[in-house]
């Protein structure tokens, strides 16, 4: 059976040669070119290649979440009975006795200790919820659409005045500034000079 070489012995090895071989042929370099450039043997090229590959699949992200998992049920029970301890843990205070004066140390609880413990367990109660998704207004969300889908593109807005602009130019030409009296062919100022006249 082959013995599988430690990250250690690969070091040894001066590993970075090797590394750069592993990633030049991931990258889809030839095994040949490799051992051309190195001036080494397509052997050796080949055996640096199989050692990161077994160090990678030893360290796949698979892997590491197996650990992971394994670390955290090997310690859980550990982990409980230490949490336990600090919720209970106490103190010594000394307390001077009215009848004798003489001082005395008292077990009482370390409220202290006590608290960070709690903030502790709160921390592993809030990371071991499951993660409920957050709701959403449908309406909010509806009006939202409409008013995205309704939206004009610059381009499109260009065309629209322009368009707009066009119709405006086939109107009638109408002179702005003068009362619609005087626009319609009607002149106040003759009414005043018939009157004058009848004088």
């Amino acid at each position: 059976m082959l013995a599988v070489k430690t990250l250690s012995r690969i070091k040894a090895k001066s590993d970075a040669r090797h590394l750069m071989r592993y990633l030049l042929s991931q990258a889809g370099t030839e095994i040949a070119e490799i051992a051309k450039r190195e001036n080494v043997s397509v052997k050796t090229v080949k055996e640096s290649i199989a050692e990161w590959e077994r160090y990678a699949a030893r360290n796949s992200e698979g892997q590491m979440q197996l650990a992971i998992r394994d670390m955290i049920i090997t310690t859980t029970d550990r982990a409980k009975d230490t949490l336990d301890g600090l919720l209970k843990a106490t103190t010594f205070i000394d307390v001077k006795q009215k009848n004798t004066g003489m001082t005395v140390s008292q077990e009482v609880e370390d409220k202290i200790t006590r608290l960070e413990a709690l903030k502790v367990y709160t921390g592993l109660l809030t990371a071991s919820q499951p993660k409920v998704p957050q709701i959403v207004n449908n309406n909010s969300n509806t009006q939202q659409t409409a008013v995205l889908s309704s939206a004009e593109t610059t381009e499109e807005r260009m065309r629209r005045l322009k368009a707009s602009a066009a119709q405006h130019n086939l109107l009638p030409p109408v002179v702005t500034g003068v009362p619609e009296l005087i626009d319609k062919g009607f002149d106040p100022d003759d009414d005043d000079g018939e009157e004058d006249d009848d004088e």
